[in-house]
């Protein structure tokens, strides 16, 4: 998992309320990877194999199938016999290592324009413990709340303004944060679509229009939405909203001053994230509740169903009925043409007869 820093800043700045999404390890991903790649089919026994030898003649169909799937099942069995020890080792490892630098979700650079008291400004960051140093009014802070926005998050986070548009320079109609974050190693977000660095993008204008463009390390577009950008930060373990991860000087006063061990519970359960844990059980709750008579809804219609199936079960049958009924007279009314037709020959005959018998007399 990658470690990331809180940041504190030195201006003044109003404690939030926030609502973060808890994240996602990817070291549980990479273990339930491993699992899987370690389970083993159980062997046939010999009585099983019996069974399927006399079976092969109804199974010629499937015999091209599995023709075709064989290899690949032979590769990855070769596969797992061949890495499955390697691959074991290092994630055994992996939790053994102290301290290091991250492979992702670091800040590499930050650029802000038109953002606050900054026309143009551009850091590039170190990997560990980074120190912005300033005289009062200088923008420091403004970092920080260009750090936010850029990620996601809300205005009222930063303490700084009610609205995206409060951050825009004094005299401009349009600011945008770009912010680059490491996307690097075995746990990297899409490397195949984003390479070594993910460029995420925030443009707001003073209309009150956002927008998102979250390029890949070569300049290319690769998603405009919003939901990407919290799914990158999810798996990177980026959580704007926690004061663990950034940390405003009025949300550290809070703490250090707060009179009341209450209030410190409380900051403690914001910052582990435990207080959004019961909030995300209660809507789970809640959900369940509303199945719950959802369903008793349904059941006390269930009877009424029941009832009109019957009944267009009848209408059916009598329908089916009356099918019957109507093509028996049609044939019915077919007989009794082709039987006038029989009679009308007979007729035909004896008349005939009757002639020839005459003409001979």
């Amino acid at each position: 998992m990658a470690k990331r820093k809180a940041v504190a800043a030195s201006d003044d700045e109003n404690a939030s309320q926030p609502v973060s999404k808890r994240s996602r390890t990817a070291e549980s991903d990479e273990d339930e990877q491993q699992q899987g790649r370690s389970h083993r089919a159980p062997a046939k026994s010999e009585k099983s194999a019996r069974r399927e030898a006399m079976e092969i003649d109804d199974m010629d169909e499937d015999e091209g199938a599995d023709a075709e799937m064989q290899p690949d099942q032979d590769a990855e069995k070769k596969f797992e016999e061949e890495n499955e020890e390697m691959i074991r080792a290092k994630v055994m490892n992996k939790g053994k290592v102290q301290g290091g630098i991250a492979e992702m979700g670091i800040i590499e650079t930050i650029e802000m324009t038109q953002f606050m008291c900054h026309r143009l400004l551009t850091f590039s960051l170190g990997p560990q413990i980074n120190f912005i140093i300033g005289h009062n009014g200088s923008g420091k802070s403004a970092v920080l709340s260009a750090l936010t926005v850029a990620l996601g998050g809300k205005a009222t986070t930063t303490g700084r303004g009610s609205g995206l548009k409060s951050f825009i320079r004094e005299g401009q109609s349009v600011a945008e944060v770009t912010v680059r974050l490491k996307n690097q190693g075995d746990e990297a977000y899409r490397p195949r679509d984003y390479g070594r660095s993910i460029f995420i993008t925030r443009r707001f204008t003073k209309e009150g229009a956002s927008s998102y463009k979250i390029r890949s390390v070569d300049g290319k577009l690769i998603s405009t939405k919003r939901e990407e950008l919290q799914a990158i930060c999810d798996h990177m373990n980026i959580q704007v909203d926690n004061p663990m991860n950034i940390l405003t000087q009025d949300s550290a006063r809070q703490f250090l001053a707060a009179s009341t061990p209450t209030d410190k519970y409380k900051f403690f359960l914001k910052g582990t994230q435990l207080s959004q844990l019961s909030e995300e059980y209660q809507i789970c709750l809640e959900n369940i509740s509303q199945t719950y008579k959802v369903l008793k809804r349904k059941a006390e219609v269930i009877p009424d169903l029941e009832e009109a199936v019957n009944e267009a079960q009848a209408r059916w049958q009598e329908a089916e009925k009356a099918v019957a009924q109507k093509n028996k007279v049609d044939e019915l009314r077919k007989e009794l043409a082709w039987a006038h037709v029989a009679s009308k020959k007979e007729v035909w005959t004896l008349a005939v007869s009757y002639d020839n018998n005459s003409e001979r007399s």
